[in-house]
């Protein structure tokens, strides 16, 4: 006698469903910390570990923090808040670290500092802004340490300064390089020449 064999290949969405049901389910648990703030997050029944939303509130509250964990990992948004509930910052992990992009913000809800983390290191682009919305700086970043290109501005949006940094001998970012000051109209009134922090001029406008 012959044994059949039935093979059934499921949908992606039908196995993470299978999957979801076949975990224990969630339990909110709140609790205050040392700051008197009430939190509130979520966790498998018969488990000590954060699985899913995690808040924060005020005294008064007023949600200050959200996030989401799986495992007691942070996973994906963080987002802080003021006491008036106005978006302060927003982070970005995967598996507890940070991992993408980072933004803060004026009260106003202006845009002040966007920046990239790869795996908890700042690397790439760091930008800072006026409240006007103007760009204040542009400075590349690897590691955490300024290294690279940058450029400095006026509020007015002309351009301030531009160089470039390298890490000295105690892992600072310092000016190395050609350096180029500009005034407030934009006109160039400076040249110099940094090695490793010290700059000496090169280049002068006359007055």
């Amino acid at each position: 006698m012959q044994t059949i064999r039935l093979f059934v290949r499921l949908s992606p969405i039908l196995f993470v469903f299978l999957s979801f049901c076949g975990q224990k389910a969630l339990e909110t648990v709140e609790a205050k910390n040392d700051r008197g703030q009430l939190e509130r997050w979520q966790k498998r029944q018969g488990s000590d570990k954060k699985d899913g939303i995690y808040q924060r509130f005020s005294e008064k509250g007023t949600l200050l923090e959200e996030a989401f964990y799986i495992a007691d990992s942070l996973q994906g948004d963080r987002k802080y808040y003021s006491e008036t509930g106005q978006l302060e910052a927003v982070e970005h992990y995967d598996k507890n670290q940070l991992h993408g992009k980072f933004n803060s913000f004026y009260p106003d809800g202006q845009l002040k500092i966007e920046q990239d983390f790869i795996r908890g290191s700042l690397t790439g682009m760091s930008i800072r802004y006026y409240p006007n919305g103007k760009m204040l700086e542009k400075v590349t970043l690897k590691d955490n340490v300024e290294n690279g290109l940058f450029v400095e501005y006026y509020d007015s949006g002309n351009l301030k300064t531009e160089g470039q940094y390298a890490p000295d001998e105690d892992g600072d970012g310092v000016e190395n390089g050609e350096l180029k000051e500009y005034d407030e109209a934009g006109v160039l009134v400076r040249i110099a020449a940094c090695t490793y922090g010290t700059c000496i001029t090169t280049w002068k406008k006359e007055k």
